[in-house]
């Protein structure tokens, strides 16, 4: 059970930091993506960025807290 809550924690802190660097950079395959240039275009580029912004630190978060959980029950159990 630990090891779910490890490897899904640092499967989440990955997802987090892509794009949180992604949202940063703004590489082509990702801010001209079908699915971003539509929020885009029906939010604009700085409330798009933002709203990604969000969605990777609650990534980065969850998955750090994931993680910490399964190392605890690790040691714990």
């Amino acid at each position: 059970m630990a090891q779910q809550g490890i490897i899904g924690g640092l499967i989440c802190i990955l997802i987090g930091l892509f794009t949180l660097i992604c949202t940063i950079k703004k590489p082509n395959f990702f801010w001209e993506n079908r699915k971003a240039l539509r929020m885009r275009r029906l939010i604009g580029d700085k409330i798009t960025s933002i709203f990604y912004i969000i969605i990777g630190a609650f990534a980065l978060g969850g998955g750090t807290i994931a993680l910490l959980g399964g190392i605890v029950g690790a040691f714990a159990g």
